[in-house]
């Protein structure tokens, strides 16, 4: 194995620790760091490119002494300015020594994967408040933390806004929203483009309460993931999620994403092997241009992520009477996908098969900047039908950000000899999917 990283010390950061295995995948997700010996960085920090998030977990019961007046400000200090102060020490520490971060308390084993440094380092701060539940539930009716742009500190009950212990707005989650958004939101792509739009509504400053950090959510959802501009201050309307959860069209929508799972299936077995060192082929392969590699692939949002496994499904089946060969669209602006899904073979006829397969699909990758010039990365993935005895899997990185004029010129000229992605010999597949359908855009407008 070539590295062993922590699963949580304590039930909460294990349970965070899984969601966040889920949503963010293993390669990227980082319990328990340290940055000095028996020093612990942050509960769990998650590296996906230039985006750092910083996850501080606190759980500790809100007693009833019967004052709220003194039991509010004291759980408050415990849970979310503590976290937040160990939220801003890490943020500190990761932009002043990125590459003084460790996996063990010793601090003998680097975190594997590559720290981006202080100048594209995107921190996000999120603090994970537990405990107040039951507390809350009886004081006002609701189980969750409220939201308020207008507060400062521990100034009003059950509610959060800014944290003198940061210097930017903090992310705070509670028992039932951390669930909820981790599960709507599946993805790095997905979770971050919702931190940073929450942020840049809060400094807008027209915003200025949600009942709910999942009203947040599903206003956001609502409005096509976005928060629309508006003329003055307003406060969320109550309940916003569950009328969107509610939705036919959403839950059809919800359904319908789950094949996304096939793309995370991936990304995770091509992963679990090269950890373990157990591919055929790429076991020398060094982590960073490993990880170069799955980022892009784990870089599309679920939305995408429906899109590619159901195109590829579908080509699986069909490949069974002769192998097929396409391009597919990325939700990322610079990413192109080669597919090729070969017929199988016999197992002692396979070796000489997955070979040609290896070659047809690097010469499609070369091909295919020819038809898409304007991408910089090329990501080529052959696979075997679907239900044939034996299968295997390879995957191949092409950043042509340096090829000349006359490199993409000898490109096309093998995409023209071999007649690869020629017109009259492709099926061109554009993407006109709705995540959600007709209904619920009619229905929200």
């Amino acid at each position: 194995m070539r590295f062993k990283r922590s699963e949580g010390l304590t039930p909460s950061e294990r349970i965070l620790a899984d969601l966040c295995d889920n949503s963010f995948l293993k390669l990227w997700t980082y319990p328990n760091l340290y940055h000095k010996p028996a020093k612990e960085l942050a509960d769990l920090i998650v590296v996906f490119g230039n985006d750092v998030l910083i996850f501080s977990d606190k759980s500790c019961e809100l007693s009833d002494s019967g004052d709220l007046a003194v039991d509010w400000p004291r759980w408050y200090r415990k849970s979310i300015a503590n976290s937040a102060k160990q939220v801003s020490g890490a943020e500190r520490w990761l932009r002043e020594h990125p590459n003084r971060v460790f996996l063990d308390s010793a601090c003998t084993t680097p975190i594997p994967i590559a720290t981006p440094a202080a100048g594209d380092m995107r921190i996000h701060r999120i603090c994970v408040a537990l405990g107040s539940a039951e507390r809350a539930q009886a004081e006002t009716g609701r189980r969750g933390l409220t939201i308020s742009t207008t507060v400062q500190n521990d100034t009003q009950p059950f509610t959060v806004g800014r944290i003198a212990e940061a210097k930017g707005w903090v992310h705070v989650f509670d028992e039932e929203s951390l669930k909820i958004v981790l599960r709507e939101l599946t993805t790095a792509a997905d979770f971050v483009h919702y931190l940073n739009a929450k942020i840049a509504l809060f400094d807008e400053g027209r915003f200025q309460f949600a009942e709910s950090e999942l009203d947040i959510m599903a206003y956001y959802l609502w409005n096509n993931r976005s928060f629309p501009p508006s003329d003055g201050p307003y406060r969320l309307d109550p309940k916003l999620w569950p009328k969107v959860e509610a939705d036919e069209a959403f839950l059809r929508g919800r359904a319908e994403n789950e094949i996304r799972v096939f793309w995370d299936r991936l990304i995770e077995h091509l992963t679990g092997h090269y950890l373990a060192e157990t591919l055929e082929f790429g076991n020398d392969l060094a982590m960073l241009d490993y990880e170069r590699i799955v980022r892009i692939m784990a870089g599309e949002t679920r939305f995408f992520r429906r899109i590619l496994s159901s195109h590829i499904l579908d080509r699986a089946d069909r490949a069974r009477r002769h192998a097929i060969s396409t391009l597919l669209e990325s939700g990322q602006p610079d990413v192109n996908y080669v597919l090729y899904i070969g017929k199988g073979a016999p197992r002692a006829e396979y070796p000489a098969y997955r070979e040609d397969r290896g070659l047809v699909l690097r010469s499609r990758c070369i091909a295919a900047k020819a038809v898409k010039p304007d991408k910089r990365y090329i990501v080529g993935m052959a696979l075997d039908a679907r239900g044939v005895e034996g299968s295997s899997e390879d995957f191949l990185l092409m950043d042509t950000r340096a090829w000349s004029a006359e490199a993409i010129s000898k490109a096309e000229q093998l995409r023209q000899e071999l007649r690869y992605f020629v017109p009259g010999r492709t099926i061109d597949t554009p993407v006109h999917v709705d995540e959600y359908p007709a209904a619920w855009k009619a229905s929200h407008e």
